[in-house]
């Protein structure tokens, strides 16, 4: 009988607990369950009047998780600071469906620091690759990085002529990205 008693008030803890931080995350829309979202930032800068970018050693980009309730850019400018990258310009470019998730790419053009720390980033030569294509109503199979990171560039490219914050920002640039002919302007070519 004494588990009886005990029941009404196990519930009314459990109740109480529930109101303090709120119901099981399977039961509220931003479960992992329903949605996961994942901020890609690809840092990009020059070398020697080359593009770069920068990746981490053992991953194909740099991903972290990205809480409800944040500001994706200042996600960015948060994940940026830990390498220390000081970014010129932070734009979102692109968003993707992978592995059961949402993956938000920013790129991010940066100043490279004189070193990095020990075991996170390597810099990489910007290879240029064909943009994944779809269907006219279904998204590419699959997306690899390399062409998330050439789709970045070309709309770098048109942001560096077209909005006059980036041109401020990235003078210079302009000859850095010239073989990156936007998308748009491409197709219709």
């Amino acid at each position: 009988m004494a588990g009886r008693s005990s029941q009404p008030r196990r519930n009314a803890r459990i109740a109480e607990l529930v109101e303090s931080i709120g119901p099981p995350i399977s039961s509220v829309g931003w479960s992992p369950q329903f949605v996961a979202q994942t901020l890609e930032v690809l840092p990009v800068a020059t070398s020697e009047g080359q593009l770069i970018w920068l990746k981490p050693i053992h991953a194909d980009s740099l991903r972290v998780g990205l809480a409800p309730s944040a500001k994706p850019a200042e996600t960015v400018l948060e994940v940026l600071g830990w390498y220390p990258l000081a970014p010129l310009i932070v734009h979102s470019t692109s968003w993707r469906h992978e592995e059961g998730r949402i993956v938000l790419t920013y790129v991010a053009v940066v100043t490279v620091p004189a070193s990095l720390p020990p075991d996170s980033l390597v810099t990489m030569p910007v290879r240029r690759v064909d943009l994944a294509r779809g269907g006219a109503t279904s998204a590419p199979e699959s997306i690899g990085v390399e062409a998330v990171l050439e789709h970045a560039l070309r709309h770098l490219s048109w942001l560096v002529r077209d909005d006059p914050a980036v041109t401020r920002a990235l003078a210079g640039w302009q000859e850095v990205l010239a073989g990156f002919e936007p998308e748009p302007f491409r197709s219709l070519a």
